[in-house]
């Protein structure tokens, strides 16, 4: 018997995909778009997320927890950067939709286990 999905866990969900899509597209712009920007620089940024897309997709608990691991290398990497003088709007960018990833991936994690 399948049980509805609670609201909180549908909107942790949605906010995942935002963040998560969110970080790809800045780090697009950021090296293949905007000067000073490389094409091993975004593979090296967008291939440890690309890891859990996958299980992602899938729905799997696992995968978020996964996700919270990866992202906190992107958190203090880009807290180190917004404490520099003379960086751009990208860092301050990055820490948000890192950690608002971050949490909502916890929390996906928690809620889908508990149900």
């Amino acid at each position: 018997m399948n049980q509805p999905i609670p609201r909180k866990l549908q909107i942790a969900r949605r906010l995942n995909w935002i963040c998560y899509i969110g970080l790809l597209l800045l780090f697009a712009v950021w090296n293949l778009f905007l000067p000073g920007g490389s094409i091993k620089w975004w593979l090296l940024q967008t291939v440890p997320l690309l890891l859990v897309l996958p299980g992602l997709a899938k729905g799997h608990y696992r995968s978020y927890l996964w996700l919270c691991f990866i992202l906190l290398l992107y958190i203090t990497a880009s807290i180190v950067d917004v404490m520099m003088p003379g960086r751009g709007w990208q860092h301050g960018v990055l820490l948000v939709l890192s950690l608002t990833l971050f949490f909502s991936a916890m929390m996906t994690s928690r809620w889908q286990r508990m149900q």
